[in-house]
């Protein structure tokens, strides 16, 4: 369990490194520097997803929506290594 909560953000930030902040660029947006590439990278996920929206790109919906269920996944584990007894 504590391998899978250190692989999980490494896969979300690569897939923010190599699939969502080019996306972003590419569309003239991801010009918004966060305190910390957590910030940075949910800032990106959200105009990413604005843009592939609007522009009904569904590969990129998908990826969105996997780094969001990568997201809640890792929240989840850590939840349950703390409240489990």
């Amino acid at each position: 369990m504590v391998g899978i909560i250190f692989i999980i953000p490494f896969i979300a930030a690569l897939l923010w490194l190599l699939s969502i902040r080019p996306y972003c660029r590419r569309n003239g947006k991801s010009f918004t520097p966060g305190a910390n590439i957590g910030v940075t990278l949910w800032i990106d996920w959200q105009e990413a997803k604005e843009i592939s929206k609007t522009k009904g790109d569904q590969g990129m919906i998908a990826v969105c929506r996997f780094v969001l269920w990568l997201h809640i996944i890792t929240f989840a584990i850590i939840a349950y290594a703390i409240f489990s007894p």
